[in-house]
């Protein structure tokens, strides 16, 4: 195990959130490291999506090739689960097409 340098303040938070969730620090850290990595993940994809919206010709070009894999992206399985609950999918379009 490393040990990390943190300033007093922070120690104290990591402290009192550890205690109150009766978890490590490490097991804190851990969590916020991963949520910082998926937020970091979406804000990318929302940011490369707004790319594309500026650029008419392109995101006609990516609205084609979307509806030409959408005639065929559930040949043969309608009975298998999303990926994305109903839910999860209207939030992470509405992301995608809400500018910024």
């Amino acid at each position: 195990m490393a040990t990390v340098r943190v300033e007093p303040k922070l120690h104290a938070k990591l402290r009192s959130l550890s205690d109150s969730e009766r978890r490590s620090i490490s097991q804190v850290i851990e969590e916020a490291i991963d949520d910082y990595e998926k937020a970091k993940f979406w804000r990318a994809m929302h940011e490369g999506y707004a790319r594309l919206r500026a650029d008419p010709a392109a995101w006609s070009e990516y609205e084609q090739e979307v509806a030409l894999w959408d005639t065929v992206s559930g040949d043969g399985l309608e009975d298998e689960e999303p990926y994305y609950a109903e839910e999860e999918a209207r939030d992470e379009i509405a992301a995608t097409t809400t500018p910024r």
